[in-house]
C-alpha cells in the first residue's frame, strides 16, 4: 500500500515559497467538502478526494489515475529547514518544488537550493512564479487555458522571461521544459508557470507532482514496517509538559509505543500521547487536541512522552514494540552518528551540528575545504582547544550550525583570538566563513608586508638643502611608491644611507607617498658629495624585500609596481643575479 509523498519547498528568499504553501492550502480549502484538509504540525495534508475535485480534468487529459492517497506538504518553508528535515543518505521529502520568480531568475538561494536537492538526491520540479509580473498578463486559475488567451505580445514577453530561465536550468546541468512540452520527465525537468498570487497554474503543478510521484516513487512511497520519523519542534504543551511536533514518514506509530530519539547519545522513552488538532487548524497555533491511538506515515502528529528536556529539533525518531528493540535501535542510531563524525589528526576546520542530518549537511557544504573535527553537540572548551592546535592560521575557527555555545567556549575563544561563527542558515555560513578567510587572507597579507621595505622613489629639491650633514636635512618630492623612517636610500649603485625622520609642515609624519613635498633628514651622506640637488633615490630594498613585494605585486598600486621595476634593473646592472 502506497503512503502519501512527502513534499517540501525551496528558493530564494521573496521568490513566493511561502506564498505558494499559502495558495496550495487555500486552493485545497475551498474544495474542502470533497474531502477534509488537515493542516497540523507545520504539515498540510490534501487528501486523494480533495485532489481529484481540483485536479480530476487534468488527471483525464494527462491520461493517469490518482493511486496516492493523498499529498503531505512540510510547511517549514526554505532550505534552512530542508536542510535539518534530513534521514541517513538523504532528505525526508520525497519530492521538492523549487520556486523560481519569473522575472529575477537564479538568484544565490536558488544555487544553494540546487546543491541541496543534489546531495540529498530529492527530484523536484520548478514553480516558476509571478507570472502575473509579464506586462498584459491576464490571470485565471489554470494555466493551460489561460495561456491561449494571451495576446502575441504578451506571449513573446512571457518567453523571453520563461525560457531565460530554462537556460539558466541548463547552464546548471539540467535539460528543462515546460511542462506541458516534455515527452520524457526522466530525462527533462519539468518547469511549471504558476501565480502564487492569482493561483493559477497551482492545479497543474499538483497534479504533475502526483505523476511524478505515481511514475518515480512508487517504491519509495511503500510503507514498511519499520515506523521512522523526525522531530520539527520541541514546544511546551499545558498538560503535558514538553512535545514533539513531528513528521512520520514511514510505518506508523502508536500510543504506548517505546519512542527512540537519535543524536548524540540517543535516548529511549515511551509514548504517553499522540494528539492531532481539528481539521484545518494549525499545530502551531492550536490549543486545541484530540488524541489518537496511532497515526500512519506520512502524517504530522504531537508526541507526548516523558524526559524530552533536551530533545532538539531535526533529531531522528523511530518506535518499538519492546525495550530490548528499542535499545538495538538506539545503538544503531549512536553507530550512524559515529560514522558520521568526523575525528581527524590533519589541519582542518571544526564543525559542530545539532543533529545527524545538520551534521551531514554541513559537511557536504564544506567538501571543498579540510576537516579535522566534525560532531553533533554544543561549541565547547574541547572544540576551542582543536582549532587553536591548527598549525594552519587559515583553520583557526570554529564553525556551529543550529547549535549554542557554552559560555566557557566562548571566553576561551575570545582569549585564544578562535572565531566562532554561528548561525541556523547553512548558507550564511558559507557566506559569512569566505569572508571570513578573505578578511584573513587579508590580514596575512597585511602582517608579512609590516615590516618589508616598500619602493620608494624620490627626488631632491634644488633650493631646499637645509643641513649639509650629520644628519643631512633637504627637501624632497615623492615621485613613486613610499618613504618611511628607517628605509634605506640608494642611488644608481650607491647605497646613500638611511631615512632618520620626515617632516610635513614642521610636523613629524611616519611616511611620505607619491605626490608629498617633505623635509627628509638622512644619516650618512654629505650635501655637494655622496647626494647633490635634483638627485633621484630609490629605497633600499634587500633581496628578500624583493621576492616578498613580488609575491604580492597584484596588491601592488601602479606607481609601486613602476618603482619596483626601476629599483630592479638598478640593482640587476650590477648584480645580475639580485632578487633571484
Amino acid at each position: 500500500m502506497l503512503r502519501q509523498p512527502i513534499i517540501t519547498v525551496l528558493g530564494h528568499v521573496d521568490h513566493g515559497k511561502t506564498t505558494l504553501l499559502d495558495k496550495i492550502r487555500s486552493t485545497a480549502i475551498a474544495a474542502k467538502e470533497a474531502g477534509g484538509i488537515t493542516q497540523a504540525i507545520g504539515t498540510t495534508e490534501i487528501p486523494s478526494k480533495a485532489l481529484e475535485e481540483l485536479c480530476g480534468p487534468l488527471l483525464e487529459k494527462f491520461k493517469f489515475n490518482l493511486e496516492v492517497p493523498g499529498l503531505l506538504f512540510i510547511d517549514t518553508p526554505g532550505h534552512e529547514a530542508f536542510t535539518t528535515l534530513r534521514k541517513r543518505g538523504g532528505s525526508i521529502a520525497d519530492i521538492a518544488i523549487l520556486v523560481v520568480d519569473i522575472v529575477e531568475g537564479m538568484m544565490p538561494q536558488t544555487l544553494e537550493s540546487l546543491e541541496i536537492l543534489k546531495t540529498t538526491k530529492t527530484p523536484f520540479v520548478v514553480a516558476v512564479n509571478k507570472i502575473d509580473k509579464v506586462h498584459g498578463w491576464k490571470s485565471n486559475d489554470s494555466f493551460l487555458e489561460n495561456v491561449k488567451e494571451q495576446s502575441e505580445l504578451t506571449m513573446e514577453s512571457f518567453d523571453k522571461y520563461f525560457y531565460n530561465v530554462v537556460a539558466q536550468f541548463s547552464n546548471q546541468g539540467f535539460s528543462a521544459d515546460r511542462f506541458d512540452r516534455i515527452s520524457d520527465f526522466r530525462q527533462t525537468l519539468a518547469m511549471v508557470p504558476v501565480s502564487c498570487k492569482s493561483g493559477e497554474g497551482v492545479k497543474e503543478l499538483l497534479t504533475i507532482l502526483i505523476g511524478l510521484s505515481q511514475q518515480f516513487l512508487k517504491n519509495k512511497l511503500v510503507k514498511t514496517e519499520n515506523s521512522a520519523g523526525i522531530i520539527l519542534e520541541v514546544k511546551e504543551y499545558t498538560g503535558l509538559g514538553i512535545t514533539l511536533d513531528s513528521v512520520i514518514y514511514d510505518g506508523s506509530v502508536s500510543r504506548n509505543d517505546f519512542l527512540v530519539i537519535g543524536g548524540k547519545n540517543p535516548k529511549v522513552t515511551k509514548i504517553r500521547a499522540l494528539l492531532q488538532p481539528d481539521p484545518l487548524k494549525d499545530m502551531r497555533t492550536e490549543k486545541k487536541f484530540h488524541n489518537v491511538d496511532s497515526v500512519v506515515a506520512a502524517a504530522g502528529v504531537k508526541i507526548a512522552a516523558p524526559n524530552l528536556e533536551d530533545v532538539v529539533a531535526g533529531s531522528a525518531i523511530m518506535t518499538a514494540k519492546t525495550k530490548e528493540r528499542a535499545e538495538l535501535l538506539a545503538n544503531e542510531m549512536k553507530k550512524e552518528v559515529e560514522e558520521t563524525e568526523i575525528h581527524a589528526q590533519k589541519d582542518g576546520l571544526i564543525l559542530k551540528a545539532d543533529t545527524l542530518g545538520s551534521l551531514e549537511a554541513l559537511i557536504y557544504i564544506f567538501k571543498n575545504y579540510p576537516i579535522r573535527l566534525a560532531s553533533i553537540g554544543t561549541i565547547n572548551k574541547e572544540d576551542v582547544i582543536s582549532a587553536e592546535a591548527n598549525s594552519d592560521s587559515m583553520n583557526n575557527i570554529v564553525i556551529g550550525f543550529n547549535v549554542s555555545t557554552a559560555g566557557e567556549a566562548e571566553k576561551l575563544a575570545k582569549d585564544k583570538n578562535i572565531t566562532v561563527l554561528n548561525s541556523n542558515i547553512i548558507y550564511k555560513l558559507i557566506e559569512d566563513y569566505e569572508k571570513w578567510t578573505a578578511k584573513k587572507k587579508e590580514d596575512i597579507v597585511k602582517q608579512e608586508l609590516e615590516n618589508v621595505t616598500k619602493p620608494g622613489k624620490l627626488r631632491i629639491l634644488p633650493g631646499h638643502v637645509f643641513r649639509a650633514s650629520n644628519p643631512a636635512i633637504v627637501g624632497c618630492e615623492i615621485l613613486g611608491g613610499f618613504v618611511k623612517p628607517g628605509y634605506k636610500l640608494f642611488k644608481e649603485s650607491s647605497d646613500i644611507g638611511e631615512v632618520k625622520q620626515i617632516q610635513s609642515q614642521g610636523e613629524n609624519v611616519t611616511e611620505a607617498k607619491i605626490g608629498d613635498k617633505v623635509a627628509v633628514s638622512i644619516t650618512g651622506p654629505t650635501v655637494g658629495r655622496q647626494i647633490k640637488e635634483g638627485d633621484i633615490l630609490f629605497t633600499g630594498l634587500s633581496g628578500e624585500d624583493y621576492k616578498k613585494l613580488k609575491k604580492f605585486f597584484h596588491l601592488l598600486t601602479e606607481h609601486e609596481k613602476q618603482v619596483l621595476e626601476e629599483i630592479t634593473e638598478l640593482k640587476r646592472k650590477h648584480d645580475p643575479r639580485w632578487g633571484l
